[in-house]
C-alpha cells in the first residue's frame, strides 16, 4: 500500500475525521467547476495535478492502489516538478521492481529540481538498483555537493564504491566529508562508522598510502567519534560504537575502558555487558567475558541464547563441564534448536563420556531425523571411541542424506570428507579412503591434513610414491614446521631408498611435538639406522618411543628381536616404618 503524502505546491485536500468507503466499483469524477477561474497554463496544469492526486489519496483511502498509481501519474506528468510525490512514486516503483518507470519519473523530478539533494540522491539508489554504478555514483556526488552537511549522500557513495572495489575512491569521499564543518552528531558518528567499514578492507592501507600525502596525525573514526560526542554529549551510543571500533582494531584494553564507563552510568544496559564480554575475549580473558554474561543471565534468566553464549565463554575457557551445563540449560529452554544437542554430545565426547555423547544424539535423532548433522556427529564421535565401522557407516549415511536434502549439502564439504576418509582408512578401506581424501583435496587443495594423510598413506603402503612426495611436500609448503608431516616425507624418502634424506626429514621430526605423544616418529627413526647399519642408535630410537608409549607392541617387538628387553621402571621400596 502506497503511502500518505503532502503536495508541495499546497496542501492535500485534508479527508475526514471518518471518510466514508465508497463503493470499490464506482470510479471518482472530478466536477468542473461552474465558474471556472481564468489561470494560465502553468497554474492549470498544477491545478489539474493537484486535483489528480487529491483524488488518488481517496482512492488510497479505498485501499485501491492501482487506481491511486494511475491519478499520480496523470499528477506527475502535469507536474514532474513535485519531488515527494516523484519520490514516492520512485520508490513504488522500485519495490515492485518496474527500474525503468522508477528511473523515468526519478529522471523528470531530478531535471524539474535541479538544486534538490534528495532527489538525486533517489535517483542513485535507481540506478543502483538496476546496476548502473557509475551513474550511480554520479547521483550521489552531485547529492553531496547540492548539501555538503547532509551525511546520507556520503553513505550511499561510499556503500557504491565499496560494492565496487574502488577503496581510493571511498577514502576521498570520507575526507571531502571529513572537511565540512557539521555541527550534527549525527553526521560525525556515521562519518565515523564509514571510515570504520572502510579502512578495516584489506586494500585500504595500499590505497591510503596513495592518497594521503602525510598520514593523518589521528585515526579519522576515532577523531569522527569524538566529535560526535562533542556535539551530544548524553548520547551513550557514540562511545559505545568507538568502544566497538577500538575492540575491532585490536585495542581492547581501551574498549574496555570505555564499557566500564557505560557500565556506571548504566549498570543494567546488556548490550554494554555483552560487548564488554567480547572485548575480554579479545584478549583471551575468557572467564572474565563469562562474569559479564553471568550479569546478563541475571536479568534475562529465560534467554536460551544467553546460555548458549555463556557455554561458549566457559568452553573457550576450558571449562568444560560449567560450558555443558550451560547449554543443557540452554537445551531446556529450546528444545528445537538441534545446534544445541551437538554442541553438548560434543563436549560429552571431550570429557571422555562417549556413551552420554551417543544417548545425546539419540535426542536429536528422534526430534531431527533427516538432518543429515545427526550421523555426522556420530561418525565424529564413533572415531574417538575407535570404533571405526560404525564410524565408516554414520558417515555413508550422513552422506546420502545430505545429498538429498537441499538444507545439509553444505556439510558435505572437505572436512567431511576428511574424517570419513580417515575413520574408512582405519577401517581397513583403502581404495574407498583413497577416494575420500581425493574428494577432500579437491573442494579444498590446501588441505593441508587431507595432503598429508593420501601421501602418507600411499607411503606406507610403498605404492605411488612419486605422488605421496608431491602431497606430503604441497602440505609441509603449508605447515612447513609440522612434525607430523616431516615424519611422513621422510618415509617416503624411505620407501624411496634415500635414507640419508629420510634421516634428515625424521630426524627433524623427533624434535617437535609431535613426537612427544607418538612413538611412530622414533619406530621409523629406528628403521631408518638399521638401513643404515646403526643398530646401536636404532635400539635408542625404540627405547624413547617404548616412553612415550609403553603399551606400543609394534615398538616393543622390533626392541626385543634387536636383542633388548624393555627395562621396567623400578618399584619404589618401602619407607621404614618409624619407630
Amino acid at each position: 500500500m502506497l503511502a500518505g503524502g503532502v503536495w508541495c505546491n499546497g496542501a492535500a485536500p485534508t479527508p475526514p475525521a471518518k471518510p466514508k468507503q465508497p463503493p470499490a466499483t464506482k470510479t471518482i469524477k472530478r466536477a468542473p467547476s461552474r465558474d471556472s477561474l481564468q489561470l494560465s497554463p502553468d497554474a492549470q496544469a498544477r491545478a489539474e495535478a493537484m486535483a489528480h492526486y487529491a483524488v488518488g489519496q481517496l482512492y488510497e483511502l479505498r485501499r485501491e492502489p492501482e487506481r491511486a498509481i494511475a491519478e499520480y501519474e496523470a499528477a506527475l506528468k502535469l507536474d514532474p516538478g513535485q519531488v515527494e510525490l516523484a519520490a514516492k512514486m520512485g520508490a513504488e516503483y522500485l519495490r515492485r521492481k518496474q527500474n525503468d518507470k522508477a528511473l523515468a519519473v526519478l529522471t523528470k523530478a531530478a531535471a524539474a529540481n535541479p538544486k534538490r539533494y534528495e532527489i538525486q540522491l533517489l535517483l542513485g539508489i535507481a540506478y543502483q538498483t538496476v546496476d548502473k554504478k557509475d551513474k550511480a555514483a554520479a547521483a550521489y556526488t552531485a547529492a553531496s555537493k547540492l548539501d555538503p552537511l547532509q551525511i546520507g549522500p556520503y553513505q550511499s557513495l561510499v556503500g557504491c564504491y565499496l560494492r565496487s572495489q574502488k577503496v581510493a575512491d571511498s577514502i576521498k569521499t570520507l575526507e571531502r566529508a571529513f572537511a565540512q564543518k557539521s555541527e550534527d552528531a549525527r553526521y560525525w558518528a556515521t562519518l565515523g562508522d564509514l571510515y570504520a567499514l572502510t579502512m578495516r578492507g584489506p586494500d585500504a592501507e595500499k590505497a591510503a598510502k596513495n592518497i594521503y600525502k602525510t598520514k593523518p596525525k589521528t585515526d579519522r573514526a576515532v577523531e569522527c567519534y569524538e566529535k560526535a560526542q562533542k556535539l551530544a554529549a548524553e548520547d551513550l551510543t557514540v562511545p559505545f560504537r568507538l568502544a566497538g571500533y577500538y575492540v575491532m582494531t585490536g585495542r581492547p584494553d581501551q574498549g574496555i575502558a570505555i564499557y566500564k564507563k557505560l557500565l556506571e552510568k548504566r549498570p543494567d544496559a546488556l548490550d554494554v555487558h555483552e560487548r564488554l564480554a567480547y572485548a575480554y575475549a579479545a584478549k583471551k580473558e575468557f572467564m572474565q567475558g563469562a562474569a559479564q554474561i553471568e550479569e546478563v543471565v541475571k536479568r534475562q534468566p529465560l534467554n536460551w541464547q544467553v546460555y548458549r553464549l555463556l557455554g561458549s565463554f566457559y568452553e573457550d575457557s576450558k571449562m568444560l563441564d560449567r560450558a555443558q551445563s550451560n547449554y543443557e540449560q540452554a537445551l531446556i529452554l529450546n528444545p528445537k534448536e538441534l545446534e544445541l544437542y551437538l554442541r553438548v554430545a560434543r563436549l560429552q565426547v571431550a570429557q571422555k563420556h562417549p556413551k552420554e555423547a551417543l544417548q545425546t544424539l539419540q535426542r536429536a535423532k528422534d526430534r531431527f531425523p533427516v538432518s543429515a548433522r545427526v550421523p555426522y556427529f556420530h561418525g565424529l564421535i564413533y572415531s574417538n571411541m575407535k570404533d571405526y565401522p560404525k564410524a565408516v557407516e554414520a558417515f555413508a549415511q550422513a552422506e546420502a542424506m545430505a545429498k538429498a536434502r537441499k538444507e545439509d549439502k553444505e556439510l558435505m564439504d572437505s572436512a567431511f570428507y576428511f574424517y570419513y576418509g580417515a575413520a574408512t582408512e582405519r577401517a581397513g578401506k583403502f581404495d574407498l579412503a583413497t577416494g575420500l581424501f581425493r574428494q577432500s583435496i579437491k573442494l579444498n587443495p590446501e588441505n593441508d591434513e587431507a595432503c598429508n594423510y593420501l601421501g602418507y598413506m600411499f607411503a606406507d603402503k610403498n605404492i605411488n610414491l612419486k605422488e605421496a612426495e608431491d602431497l606430503v611436500k604441497r602440505a609441509l609448503k603449508m605447515q612447513p614446521k609440522s612434525g607430523a608431516f616431516l615424519d611422513s616425507l621422510g618415509w617416503v624418502y624411505y620407501r624411496k631408498g634415500d635414507y640419508r634424506k629420510a634421516l634428515e626429514c625424521v630426524g627433524e621430526a623427533a624434535k617437535s611435538d609431535a613426537a612427544k605423544e607418538d612413538a611412530t616418529v622414533f619406530d621409523h627413526l629406528a628403521d631408518i639406522y638399521l638401513k643404515l647399519g646403526k643398530k646401536d642408535l636404532a635400539r635408542e630410537q625404540l627405547r624413547k618411543g617404548l616412553e612415550v608409549e609403553p603399551k606400543n607392541k609394534s615398538v616393543a617387538e622390533k626392541l626385543k628381536a634387536l636383542g633388548d628387553t624393555p627395562q621396567k621402571k623400578p618399584v619404589p621400596s618401602a619407607a621404614p616404618r618409624k619407630p
